[in-house]
């Protein structure tokens, strides 16, 4: 039973899924990618549909950059592929090519007027008013590569994709008979009596001889190893390196005052609030209702419409002519009815925030701070070049270092955390993430690649010596390897302790008599689950154990700084009756499960009837 719980992630259907999730412009995804390929033959063909390598790869150069955000930018096309991503794409595109194929051969397709009610309904195309906006939605499509026809297209095929799996999935509930056995046995909690034997309640054991410490040393050398150390020459190319050349006057700040005004301006906002009618008639009795003297939300409620708060707006949030009344208004003022596409507004204006520009004077210090770096940054890319220039023509760093007025820095040694062999951090490294990549990821005797640090200049760095990784010398650490061998026997006393105190409980003694002859205190655990998760309080071998046992049984098992015994003291079963959010969740997803298996085995009949070919060694070579 425990299956229907598995992870799906690599069936068919759940492909399908996420390429339907990926081709939904909420996401951004490709438009129509299958398409048949020209000047030569397919890489894939699926009953009448055929795919270039070219189209494949395009398909999978997408999801590698849909993906990037979540490797912080570092995905490469090869991380990707060793990753699996190209068989999941090409599995992918047969998933949604065999839905295509199936559909049409059952003359499924979905009408204009359901598509344009899908494309209306997109929060993504809507404008401020909370209506769709024509000219919102052609300004996305165009940044995106779509003209309008391409993305109904592509709608148009998504919602039959999604017909299809609806249609195979819909209705398929598990049986009662299998989700709750199976739930009751998941669910049902248990509790148990537990308490500590600290490893400092044994006495620490008297130091090893010699010969047992050698050996012990010998036995366990991978626990009292050095690291790889480095030794590195550092060329820093710092805003400091340029900043004394550099003059401000008074023209210049004047310049860029006026080149950046719009920032340093707060143009005038306003809280808005709206009534929006598609006949005139209604728009006028509400006017004359709030002439009255009725507020917009009796108005709103005495002719059954609806309030629409706009929040607080910039004038270039609003539609042209909508804009230019409501700017107009006062404070408290509800405006005339006003026309637009959408219909006939009442606008009422609850606040203004008049609009202000900072002065000169007020941003005058920031202009120049702002104008300094950004000349310091553009003089260190200058200097960067030139440095590049005569490492490039022969020089050594020290040579280029010397001739453009710079400084290298020497690192005796350097591990790949950044520490020294003392084991603390190595002072003035340059606060980049890439710096120990770079250095440990460079041949000796060879300079690195000039390297950015974002907003502080640039490094550059030879390996001017490599310590591997090696073993510490005994006479150096023979105090560590001591204290560990001991605290290690410690432990073995802590553990032998605590397992004679559980003979103790399972011989028929109350573990709280037990703990307390030990100076331990009894603690009663919080109901716990068979499959505990993070941050659980007790051990999942203490858990398990326990899971096996009636009331009574015992559990030991090593903890941070000593060894816990656990009794059982009750089970709390699971009523499924008693719990309907949880029962009701369950069942829901064993459910899924099943569908899902149903839905797989539907694309496995489809990959049999109509036919998938994949030319594999074509996308190998495209690769």
């Amino acid at each position: 039973m425990l299956d229907v719980f598995r992870t799906a992630s690599k069936t068919w259907i759940v492909r399908l899924l996420f390429a339907l999730l990926g081709l939904s412009f909420i996401t951004w995804g490709a438009g129509d990618v299958v398409r048949g390929g020209v000047g030569r033959s397919p890489a894939i063909e699926i009953g009448k549909t055929s795919m270039s390598a070219a189209e494949v790869m395009a398909e999978f150069k997408r999801e590698v950059e849909r993906l990037q955000p979540l490797f912080g930018g570092k995905l490469t096309p090869e991380d990707a592929r060793k990753m699996g991503m190209l068989d999941r794409t090409i599995d992918s595109l047969i998933a949604r090519t065999l839905i295509d194929e199936a559909a049409r051969s059952l003359g499924l397709a979905a009408t204009d007027e359901t598509i344009l009610r899908r494309v209306a309904s997109n929060p993504a195309f809507k404008g401020p008013t909370g209506q769709f906006d024509r000219d919102v939605f052609r300004s996305r499509l165009a940044r995106l590569g779509f003209t309008e026809d391409s993305f109904m297209k592509t709608e148009r095929t998504n919602m039959v994709r999604n017909q299809m799996v609806e249609t195979v999935a819909a209705g398929i509930g598990a049986p009662v008979a299998l989700t709750d056995p199976l739930l009751a046995w998941r669910e049902e909690r248990r509790v148990a009596e537990t308490f500590v034997v600290k490893d400092e309640s044994t006495p620490l054991p008297p130091a090893p001889e010699a010969a047992q410490l050698e050996a012990y040393y010998k036995d366990n050398l991978s626990r009292f190893m050095a690291p790889e150390y480095r030794a590195l020459t550092v060329l820093l190319l710092r805003p400091a390196d340029v900043a004394g050349g550099i003059d401000i006057d008074e023209a210049m700040l004047q310049e860029t005052y006026q080149q950046r005004l719009e920032e340093f301006s707060t143009p005038e906002r306003r809280a808005v609030s709206q009534i929006v009618f598609d006949e005139q008639s209604a728009a006028a009795k509400a006017t004359d209702l709030v002439t009255q003297g009725k507020d917009l939300a009796a108005v709103a409620k005495a002719l059954g419409a609806e309030i629409i708060d706009l929040g607080t707006i910039e004038k270039g949030d609003l539609p042209e002519g909508l804009a230019e009344a409501v700017f107009k208004l006062s404070a408290g003022a509800t405006g005339q009815p006003i026309k637009s596409a959408l219909g006939w507004h009442v606008v009422k204006v609850s606040q203004v925030q008049p609009g202000r520009t900072r002065s000169f004077d007020e941003v005058k210090k920031q202009l120049e701070q702002d104008l300094r770096k950004e000349k310091s940054m553009d003089g260190l890319a200058e200097l960067a070049n030139k440095v590049e220039d005569a490492l490039g023509g022969g020089a050594t760093l020290e040579e280029a270092a010397k001739r453009h007025n710079l400084k290298t820095v020497k690192i005796a040694a350097l591990d790949a955390q950044g520490r020294g062999p003392n084991g603390k951090p190595v002072a003035d490294l340059p606060k980049s993430d890439q710096f120990l990549d770079v250095a440990f990821h460079t041949e000796q005797s060879t300079e690195s690649p000039l390297t950015e640090v974002p907003n502080n200049g640039y490094f550059l760095l030879r390996v001017d010596g490599v310590t591997p990784p090696a073993p510490k010398l005994l006479a150096d650490i023979k105090a560590e390897v001591v204290a560990t061998w001991q605290a290690e026997r410690r432990q073995e006393q802590a553990r032998d302790k605590a397992q004679k105190l559980a003979d103790r409980i399972k011989a028929g003694e109350s573990a709280a008599q037990v703990a307390q002859s030990a100076g331990a205190k009894v603690e009663t655990s919080k109901p716990f689950v068979r499959e505990p998760g993070e941050g659980s309080a007790l051990p999942a071998t203490v858990i398990a154990e326990l899971f096996k046992a009636q009331p009574g049984g015992v559990a030991v098992a090593p903890v941070q700084g000593g060894t816990l015994v656990a009794r059982l003291t009750s089970v709390v079963p699971f009523d499924v009756n008693a719990n309907p959010a949880v029962t009701n969740a369950a069942r829901q997803r064993v459910s899924q499960a099943v569908a899902t298996d149903i839905a797989d085995q539907y694309i496995a009949a489809l990959n049999a009837s109509i036919g998938v070919k994949v030319d594999r060694p074509q996308l190998t070579r495209e690769e």
